[in-house]
Order: structure tokens, then sequence, then C-alpha cells
């Protein structure tokens, strides 16, 4: 297990090193001039030219090949060498360092994600188990047609659906930001619904939650329908078994050859993709944060890619890969404990 897991940090670090290439190499491609949107179209090309050579970005991309002795001059290798020391530059345009921004946004983004997946696996698990269990019954279609339909909806169509009808025409639920105008809280661990709760401020908590509701659903829609869909394909298959055949022949159960011969087989594919979309939503959602005003790592990097904000696209690029990555190795050591068969060496 050790070696395993060493051999998979050492492939998590090559890509992250690839992903800070193509991202570094990809922002500087990108039409615009940072000094530009940052003074403005009709800013003075001599104060143009001064910030661009504060800001570094007058110097060679990579290594200067004809002057490898000033390696670190090169923008690159002196990105890398903050980064390995816990240095992602600062803002831009905000001046706030970009790992202080992380740690203020990241929450809400979890926060979001979290809730997201609770909706998907209350929805979606009992969904395709239903459905497998009731094949070619109404249930089954029902599960199926709403599963396709939560695939096929664009996010932020049903994004800006949620919001016009729960809360402009019903106003059952609030349109955007996560908490009222005018409620006050300090936060402890960013996760607002928590921190009311811990604050003793129970009236700050459901305010939270109401805020939660809508981004939450809008974003679990897709992992809700994928997760109901495996989960049905994979129970079927799993409900095939001779072991599953020869329990039901022996008297057992019919609810206990389900959950414990049958279910957690079944799961491996299940846990498989839930991390991945786990993985995906924590990286950040830019369409429902941006639809939703919602002070994310998804609205904070459409922002910086707007404004060719440099610092911000590769430091929240990276993190986002970073939790992706870590999320994909949790999943696979996981594997391990739902089934005793898979060794890893």
């Amino acid at each position: 297990m050790g070696i395993y897991v060493l051999r998979r940090l050492w492939r998590t670090l090559l890509v992250l090193i690839g992903i800070s290439v193509v991202v570094f190499a990809f922002v500087r491609s990108l039409p615009g001039d940072p000094a530009t949107v940052i003074l403005g179209e009709r800013a003075n090309p001599v104060s143009a030219a001064r910030l661009t050579e504060q800001l570094g970005l007058n110097k060679p991309w990579f290594i200067n090949i004809k002057d490898p002795a000033h390696l670190f001059d090169a923008q690159y290798p002196r990105y890398i060498w903050k980064v390995v020391h816990g240095d992602l530059d600062k803002g831009q345009k905000s001046q706030i360092p970009v790992t202080d921004e992380l740690r203020a946004r990241f929450p809400a983004t979890f926060e979001l994600a979290l809730a997201a997946m609770f909706f998907a696996l209350l929805i979606g698990l009992p969904a395709g188990i239903i459905a497998a269990l009731r094949r070619n019954s109404v249930w089954d279609s029902l599960a199926t047609t709403v599963s396709l339909v939560g695939v096929s909806m664009p996010v932020f169509w049903l994004g800006l659906l949620l919001s016009y009808f729960f809360a402009v025409v019903l106003h059952w639920f609030p349109p955007s930001a996560r908490l009222s105008t005018g409620v006050d809280l300090q936060p402890l661990t960013g996760l607002y619904v928590l921190d009311g709760l811990l604050r003793g401020r129970l009236d700050v908590a459901w305010d939270a939650l109401r805020h939660l509701v809508l981004p939450a659903i809008a974003l679990g829609s897709i992992p809700m329908a994928i997760t109901a869909r495996i989960t049905r394909s994979s129970l079927l298959e799993v409900l095939g078994q001779d072991y599953v055949r020869t329990a039901k022949a022996k008297g057992v159960a019919p609810r206990l050859v389900t959950l414990k011969h049958a279910l957690r087989n079944a799961l491996l594919p299940v846990v498989t993709v839930v991390g991945l979309q786990a993985g995906l939503l924590l990286g950040g959602a830019v369409l429902t944060e941006t639809i939703f005003s919602w002070p994310g790592l998804g609205s904070w990097l459409y922002d910086a890619i707007s404004s060719r904000d440099y610092p911000v696209i590769q430091g929240g690029v990276i993190f986002a890969a970073l939790v992706v990555s870590v999320v994909n190795l949790l999943v696979d050591l996981s594997y391990a404990f739902l089934d005793p068969r898979i060794q890893y060496r």
C-alpha cells in the first residue's frame, strides 16, 4: 500500500508540473495585455510598459537558451520557485496574495460541492437501486427519464430556471449570494451553515441553508443523473451473478441479498463516478457560481480570465488540479475497503 501511494504521489507531481506548463503557456497566448486591462484602453504607452516591467511580463517565458546562467530571470522558473516556497504571487488587480484568496474562497466552493453531492447521492442512489430492482416497471422508466433529463439539461439553463421560478415567482429561496443582506456572521470554518450552528445562530444557519438549496440542486443535477444510471446498470449486472442467485435459493431475505451481497459489490463503479464528479465540483463550478453570485473558486477564476489576471489563473487552476488528484487518490484507496480482493502493490 505504501509503495503504491508513493507511486501515485509521484505521478500526481508530474501531472501538476505538466498542467502548470500548459496553463502558463496558454494564459500568455490569450489576446490582450494585463497592463492594458489594469490601466484601461486609454493608458499611456509609457505607463503600460512600466507596469509590464513591474509585473515581470517583459521577460522570456521559459529558459533563455542563450544565457542559461540567468535561469530564474525567466517567468516560468521564477513562478515555480515561488510555488515551491508557498508563494503564488499577488493578483494583478486586487493585489491580494493568491493563497489568501484561496483560503477565503475554497470554503464556499467546498460547502456548495458538499451540498451538491449530498443532493446527488440522496436522489441518485435510491433512484438507481429502485430502477434496478423494479426493472422495466413504471419506476424504472421514471428514474431513467429523470436521469436522462438531468444529464441533458445545461447547468446554466437549469440554474436560471430554478432562480426564476423558486426565487422570483414563488419567493421560496433567495436568488443569489451566501447570506441575506444585513445578516452578520463571524466565520469559523468558512462553511456558513456549520458556522451558524457553532455560533449558536440558528437564524444564520437557516439563512445560509436557504441560499444553498438552489445552487446545490443546479450543480448536483448532472452527478445525480450519472449516479442513478451507473447504480442501475451496475446493480443489474451484479444481481445476475451466480452467488446472488445462490443466496436467494438458500432463502436469504431479499433485502439482505440486495444490501449485503449485491449492493456492496455494485458500488465500485459508483464510487469511481462519484469521486470524479466530486473532484470536478471541488475544483470550482464556474457556471453555477457565476449565475448565483456564489463567491467561490469558479466565479473567482471567471473574473480572473476576463481580466487576464495571470497569477490568479495559474494558482487557481493548479489548486483545482491538486484537489482533483487528491480526490482520485482517495477513491482508488477506497476500493480496498469496498472489495477485499483488491490489493495494492
